[in-house]
């Protein structure tokens, strides 16, 4: 398409949300004006950034909790998701913009009211199902289903009115596992591109710990993971026993933090960080710990956390779940093992086999031919075709 003022907008921060930032920057590069407009939930970061040639502009629409384990603090989070994108399309009335990116569902009412407005067009980046998040608390709840439900319907009614679609995985063969785009293209014949979240190629990588040390580098949402992984650790000799390294923050992080206290395997435990220490922590692990509970959806559905691509840039292994499209990333690309969810035996048994088996894994494709994939859709739906 011809030069065009991108509005991005997301629900975090953006301090930082490697995927939103690569595909603006990549934007950039091939000639756009990119601004980000990110929710500072805790108002701590600074209201304005450049990035490179982005501009990342926080909102700030009071203190907005994160997650929602009870209706009352629901009812909070979706008070400040309103306030939120009320204020970001304020603010976008003001300014002359072509495209609004819209990165997942709880962003999308933004674009679709700028589009009305104005005529802009919308890109609904979805980088998972957003309908799941709303059973992650307690699955199998009645009352969450109903919800979940609902989120969903209303997603499908909306992307009708999407220019172009961009999710983050899709099937990679005839015999894969589905992924976001197969979700899409059951419920819609919008235009789904597959963008996926792989990092940069790492030039130099850095050198294995002595000790074999498995790492979860990342958002701490789902407790249920570490509670498998304790156990599996546990099986081993107390002499023998792997060290762990936990990196980041969430939801859950008093329970983990309680789980790991309580137990006896030695671990090293690091808050939230931000996108320039992510190779000193990585460093510092022998394989990347990635196996998701899946009775909410997601995984199945097609999930692809980034961290098997963040890791396997900088050399590491990855085990993650079987029976889903990022087991069989992992298998075709040799990235790493998978093991069934909730089976500290067959965990214990894989890790061990990484560790008898210790050799650095190659990341074959990196962000470069995603940024390739991104920049294209937007030439293809720019010009009408």
């Amino acid at each position: 398409m011809n030069l065009a003022h991108i509005a991005m907008v997301v629900s975090n921060p953006c301090d930082p949300d490697p995927r939103v930032e690569k595909e603006a920057l990549a934007l950039v590069s091939a000639g756009h004006k990119v601004t980000i407009h990110a929710l500072d939930r805790e108002e701590t970061r600074p209201k304005e950034e450049l990035l490179n040639g982005v501009r990342i502009l926080r909102h700030r629409v009071g203190i907005i909790p994160r997650g929602a384990p009870n209706l009352i603090t629901g009812a909070r989070v979706l008070r400040g998701l309103q306030n939120f994108r009320k204020a970001v399309v304020k603010t976008l009335e003001t300014e002359d913009v072509d495209v609004v990116h819209c990165h997942d569902a709880d962003t999308l009412w933004v674009g679709l009211r700028i589009k009305k407005k104005s005529g802009a067009k919308v890109v609904f980046d979805m980088h998972d199902l957003a309908h799941t998040w709303a059973r992650m608390t307690n699955p199998a709840s009645i009352i969450r289903r109903i919800a979940a439900s609902g989120i969903e319907r209303r997603l499908v009614r909306r992307l009708k009115a999407c220019d172009l679609v961009i999710t983050s995985s899709g099937s990679v063969s005839k015999t894969s596992k589905p992924g976001f785009r197969e979700w899409i293209r059951k419920r819609s014949d919008v235009d789904v591109v597959v963008v996926e979240n792989r990092p940069n190629s790492i030039k130099e990588q850095t050198p294995f710990p002595e000790n074999f040390t498995i790492g979860y580098i990342g958002s701490i949402r789902e407790p249920k993971m570490f509670r498998t992984l304790i156990e599996a650790i546990s099986l081993w000799p107390e002499n023998q026993r792997p060290r762990f390294v936990l990196a980041g923050h969430g939801t859950a992080d008093k329970e983990v933090d309680h789980m790991l206290m309580d137990s006896e395997i030695d671990f090293e435990r690091f808050g939230a960080f931000n996108r320039d220490e992510m190779r000193g922590l990585i460093s510092r692990i022998s394989v990347m710990y990635a196996v998701y509970p899946v009775l909410r959806g997601n995984i199945l559905e097609g999930a692809l956390p980034t961290k098997m691509f963040d890791a396997a840039a900088h050399g590491r292994p990855s085990v993650v779940n079987s029976g889903c499209l990022m087991g069989d990333i992992a298998r075709a690309e040799e990235l790493g093992e998978t093991v069934p969810v909730g089976d500290p035996q067959a965990l214990k048994n894989t890790l061990d086999k990484i560790k008898e088996n210790s050799t650095p894994v190659i990341l074959n494709r990196d962000w470069s031919g995603e940024a390739e994939r991104l920049i294209a859709a937007y030439e293809r739906f720019g010009n009408g075709s």
